[in-house]
């Protein structure tokens, strides 16, 4: 399937869904040539399958794919389309060789590289593999690096911030890209200050990252960490802040920068869930006490008062006004 649908909308392909003779052709001249602008090429007999998703954030896009070994190459030809942004590239479930003149490097599973798109060099992807990659503006990370030069290819070792990106990719995938240009711009500022703490940003730059970028991408993985454990008994600041290996003085922090604590944050997430459920017709056979407890609250009668506060009206009712309407 190849999507593209209004100017944010995620580009998706699959080979699934090309008939299986024509499927080699239609990457490499589709996705390769006119998306990518690569040279791909099947590497190995077995059938080539492969899935893969772009999304654009402004001046950042985002690659998504997964795919059985191949051989991606930025040709003498594509280097002449001007094209001077770099990828930092990781593969998980096999590593990738690249290779650029007498550039002969191994880049093992799991690890990142930094890749230059100006110069001709190829990358083969050693086994099936799960590929993430963030194309950055060259000029971005110049105006952040002090002395950034165009090699081909840079090793990154910073885990905690690749630990970051990580997170903050994959929220950034499940919601998709955003028609609102000051939101999509603050996103590739956010991406491009990780990407510059990853690479070994230092002084007034690595500050600046910090104190954005870092924050952002840290703020929304405690919070989806938040989301996944509403249910459990054991969802504590100490808990929270154990699992992102920060301080709970930290943490407490990240959110009174938003404006409100971690409590509020948390009751308001459980209320909502409750809410959700109590008017989805799914679960109009479930008692309403099943839902509290599935939302995390533990005491029925604090339940009822904080939800009757919050909405203004009580559990019952509102599942009376949703079969209602």
């Amino acid at each position: 399937m190849i999507e593209q649908a209004g100017s944010a909308a995620p580009f998706r392909f699959s080979t699934e869904d090309v008939r299986p003779s024509e499927r080699t052709a239609v990457w490499r001249e589709v996705l390769g040539r006119v998306h990518l602008h690569l040279d791909v090429e099947q590497v190995g007999d077995g059938p080539l399958r492969a899935t893969v998703e772009s999304h654009r954030w402004s001046s950042v896009s985002l690659y998504f794919s997964e795919t059985t070994p191949v051989r991606a190459t930025r040709t003498r030809e594509f280097v002449q389309d001007g094209d001077g942004d770099f990828r930092l590239l990781r593969a998980d479930g096999a590593g990738y060789q690249y290779v650029s003149d007498s550039i002969d490097e191994i880049v093992e599973n799991g690890r990142s590289a930094f890749l230059f798109n100006g110069v001709a060099g190829s990358v083969r992807y050693l086994g099936p593999c799960r590929v993430t990659a963030v194309r950055v503006r060259r000029v971005d990370i110049a105006n952040a690096i002090r002395g950034f030069d165009d090699r081909a290819i840079r090793h990154v070792g910073d885990q905690t911030a690749l630990r970051l990106l990580d997170a903050y990719t994959d929220v950034l995938r499940r919601q998709g890209p955003s028609d609102d240009p000051v939101l999509a711009a603050q996103v590739a500022s956010h991406l491009t200050d990780l990407v510059t703490l990853a690479l070994g940003a230092t002084g007034d730059a690595a500050e600046v990252a910090r104190g954005r970028g870092a924050r952002v991408a840290r703020l929304t993985a405690l919070k989806r960490d938040i989301l996944l454990n509403l249910a459990s008994p054991d969802l504590t600041i100490g808990a929270v802040a154990a699992r992102a290996a920060i301080t709970p003085r930290y943490l407490r922090m990240l959110f009174e920068g938003e404006g409100m604590s971690f409590t509020d944050f948390v009751l308001e997430q459980r209320l909502a869930r409750a809410h959700r459920m109590i008017r989805d017709p799914r679960y109009a056979d479930r008692m309403i006490s099943t839902i509290a407890f599935a939302s995390g609250f533990g005491d029925l009668s604090y339940f009822n008062r904080v939800f009757r506060r919050r909405f203004a009206m009580t559990p019952s009712e509102a599942r009376a006004h949703a079969a209602a309407n």
